[in-house]
């Protein structure tokens, strides 16, 4: 039986039309059609209101819906027993993984990259005769630990001296003084803090977003099924949408009676009657 045909007999089996069904789940008669016809699938949040609200276990939604394996994967299979790996299996592995990484994941790759490959053109360059002088040295190490110290923490904290490291690291290149590399590394650090400001304000001042459950806990809410948690049944209508619901003192709470908010466990609110 596929998921469209279970969740048709989980409606059925409650009495409820596919008008109902919607209205309880706060979505269209259509959308209800769609997935009792297999052409599509509710969102994660309504799938487990579904399992709460009806008593049905996920996996018993879902049993029928593992894929089926085709005749040529089974030949291949066959073709590659275990322990050996078909030819060209490392190639296929890595154009597999990158093709599976987001846009901005792979522009990230992109950086990653470039900026080991810098270091290590930086690196090769100020390399002389086998050796590197002091200076070139200080300022690589520098750069190195700043560039650690940035990758490891979840704001901007030392990326500006990993630039005023390189600018110093370019001017010992250059053959500056010891005094000139300190005096380029402070005023270019200091330069990109300036320039990057509006930035780190808009970060340091960033606003958390409240979730759902942010926004109805301690909220008030209409009682629109016979909250009793010895059956158990119970839903309520908030925020736009309808949430199965118990009674935190285990009293029975009527339809249409205002009750309070006081906690919630996975997609199950837990109220009280207010007075």
């Amino acid at each position: 039986m596929s998921f469209g045909e279970r969740l048709q007999e989980v409606r059925r089996g409650s009495g409820l039309t596919q008008e109902q069904f919607a209205e309880e789940l706060n979505v269209s008669r259509q959308a209800v059609s769609k997935w009792e016809s297999s052409r599509g699938y509710p969102e994660i949040e309504k799938i487990l209101y579904i399992c709460n609200r009806f008593q049905v276990p996920i996996g018993e939604l879902f049993a029928d819906e593992v894929p089926v394996r085709s005749a040529q994967e089974h030949e291949e299979d066959a073709a590659h027993p275990a322990g050996k790996l078909p030819s060209g299996n490392l190639t296929s592995a890595v154009s597999g993984f990158l093709a599976n990484l987001s846009p901005k994941n792979k522009w990230m790759a992109v950086g990653v990259l470039a900026g080991i490959a810098c270091l290590s053109a930086l690196m090769a360059l100020f390399l002389k005769g086998g050796t590197m002088n002091m200076e070139t040295t200080v300022w690589i190490v520098a750069i190195v630990i700043f560039g650690v110290a940035e990758a490891m923490t979840a704001g901007l904290v030392s990326v500006w001296f990993v630039i005023g490291s390189v600018a110093a690291l370019i001017t010992a290149a250059c053959g500056g003084a010891v005094w000139l590399q300190v005096v380029v590394f402070f005023v270019v650090s200091i330069a990109a803090l300036l320039v990057t400001r509006p930035l780190v304000r808009r970060l340091s001042r960033r606003d958390n977003v409240a979730t759902n459950a942010d926004r109805v806990l301690g909220g008030t809410a209409r009682v629109t099924e016979v909250i009793d948690n010895s059956i158990p049944t119970g839903a309520v209508y908030v925020d736009g949408k309808t949430w199965s619901a118990r009674s935190e003192d285990g009293s029975v709470i009527p339809v249409g009676s205002r009750v309070r908010i006081t906690r919630m466990e996975g997609v199950r609110l837990f109220v009280e009657q207010e007075l």
